[in-house]
Parts: C-alpha cells; structure tokens; sequence
C-alpha cells in the first residue's frame, strides 16, 4: 500500500511540475481582470459544479478574506450581474450544461442590450441630446473559464480560457486531478494577488467569519 501511495504522490508531483511551466502572461491577464474589480467597485462572480463547485467557493472565500467583492452563484445572497463585473467558470469537461447555460445566460445579457443600443441608436440618430443613446451595460462584463480540455463549448463562451492539462491515470479517478490542480492554481493566485495587493495574513484573517 505504501508503494500504491508513493506512486499516487509521483503522479501528482509530474502534474505540479506542468504547473511551474504555466503561461506567465496569462497569469497576469487573469490576476490584471481580478484587481480591476476592486478599482472599478465591480463584483466577481464564480461558478461550477460539484467538485469544481467546492474548488470555485474556496477561491470566492479567499478572494473576500483580500477584500474582493466575490459571490458564488446559487448562493441565496448572490446579487445581479453588472457592467465592469467578472464571471469565472470552472469546468473540466467545458461541457458542463449549468455551466454552459450560466455562459450563455451572460452572453444573452450582452446581446439584448446591444439589441436595444442599436434600436434606440437607429431611432433617436436625429437627435444628439437622447439619453438612450449609450453603451452596453454589459460591454464591460468579462468571462474567464477554467477548464481541463483545451477546445470545448465554455471556452467559445469565454474572452479569457486558461487550459489546466494534466496527465490523468487511474491514481485520480473521473475529473479528480483536473480539480486538485485547478484548487492548486487558484491558491497560487491568491498567492500572487497577496503579493501584488501587499495585503498580509493577518489582515485577511480580520474578514474571516468569526461567529462559528
């Protein structure tokens, strides 16, 4: 057994080392999409399902211990979405039909409004002074996704794919690896948003729930 164990630990090891090797601009687009949220006074909505929906509240939990304004979608006190806010996803598959239709529902949000912009645009063209006459609401909405495979549907839904390969073998049953690695990356983001921020421990532990 303890060989079987030694092996499982291998295997993650080579998984990690996929890791150090991430793309660095990447890691900065998405840390870059984050921190503007707190300068525009937007949100962050997270999402996924099962496995993939524990890893996506742990980084929503971490992201308010920095001071973030982060909701898990499904939570009973989960606001609208707004302009300037950021939608993640995390999926494995990419396929995920909850996830797919949170996406849609997203770029449908976008799409109407355009609809109407374009309507009150064509219209009110005479006339310079029409307070109808805007932008999207939604124009500033940004999707990141998350997911295992490299093309599927939730990235044709996203402005920002990071693809987490991994090198997967029966040592991590079903979608087990792609959401321990997926929890690893997004710490390694916290990490990195701590930095950036210049925001210690003890100060995120003063946001942290203190009645249980």
């Amino acid at each position: 057994m303890v060989k079987l164990f030694s092996k499982f630990v291998n295997h993650l090891i080579k998984n990690l080392e996929v890791l150090k090797k991430f793309d660095e601009e990447l890691i900065t687009i998405f840390i870059n999409a984050i921190i503007s949220t707190k300068y525009n006074n937007s949100k962050i909505f997270i999402y996924g399902v099962g496995r993939s929906g524990y890893v996506g509240m742990a980084f929503a939990m971490r992201l308010m211990h920095l001071g973030f304004n982060s909701h898990f979608i499904g939570e009973p006190t989960c606001p609208a979405i707004e302009d300037n806010d950021l939608l993640i996803v995390i999926s494995g598959s990419g396929e995920t039909c909850s996830v797919v239709n949170v996406l849609k529902r997203a770029n449908e949000l976008k799409m109407d409004e355009n609809k109407d912009n374009n309507k009150n645009n064509k219209d009110n063209s005479n006339n310079k002074y029409n307070k109808n006459n805007k932008n999207n609401k939604y124009n500033n909405l940004k999707i990141i996704s998350i997911t295992c495979k490299k093309e599927n549907t939730v990235k044709e839904l996203s402005d920002i794919h990071i693809h987490l390969g991994t090198h997967n073998n029966k040592c991590f049953p079903m979608g087990t690896l792609f959401e321990e690695m997926a929890f690893i990356f997004l710490d390694g983001i916290i990490y990195l948003l701590m930095e950036r921020l210049n925001i210690s421990e003890n100060e995120m532990k003063k946001r942290h729930c203190n009645l249980q």
